[in-house]
C-alpha cells in the first residue's frame, strides 16, 4: 500500500469508495462495480489456513467484479458491514452472526487497485484489527 493511502485528507474518500464498493457488490451491480475498479485490479483471497498455502489471486476488472459480486452479493444470512480493517476503511462479512471474512481495500488514485480478502474466523481474531 502506498504511503499516501494513510494521509488523513484521503480518509473520507477511502471510506466513501469502500461504501460504494460494498453497495455495488451487494447489489451485484456489475456496471457500477467495474467503474470503481482500476484496470489492473487484483483480488487476493487468503483462506487463512495455517497448515497449507491457500492464497488465490484474481486479476483484471472482469474477473474481479464477478468474484466480488458473487462473494458480497445478497445472500440469505450474509451481512456486509463497513468496519476498519488494519486501521483503514474496510468490510467485515458475517453469516448467520458468525464472522467469516475481513476485506481491506487499497486505492490507486480514486480507483480500487487491490482487494485483500482474509477468510477463516480463527485467523481473523489473530491477524486483523476488526
Amino acid at each position: 500500500m502506498s504511503t499516501t493511502a494513510w494521509l488523513p485528507s484521503l480518509l473520507p474518500h477511502r471510506r466513501r469508495t469502500v461504501g460504494e464498493l460494498r453497495a455495488a457488490a451487494s447489489a451485484r451491480d456489475l456496471r457500477r462495480l467495474r467503474a470503481l475498479l482500476d484496470p489492473d485490479v487484483s483480488v487476493v483471497v487468503d483462506a487463512g489456513e495455517p497448515d497449507r498455502a491457500t492464497v488465490r489471486v484474481v486479476h483484471g476488472v472482469e474477473d474481479a467484479s464477478l468474484l466480488l459480486a458473487h462473494g458480497l452479493g445478497a445472500q440469505r444470512g450474509l451481512q456486509v458491514s463497513e468496519r476498519p480493517v488494519n486501521g483503514s476503511p474496510g468490510l467485515l462479512l458475517s453469516k448467520d452472526g458468525r464472522t467469516t471474512a475481513s476485506i481491506a481495500v487499497d486505492l490507486t488514485g480514486r480507483l480500487v487497485s487491490v482487494v485483500w480478502v482474509r477468510l477463516n474466523p480463527v485467523a481473523l481474531r489473530r491477524g486483523n484489527a476488526v
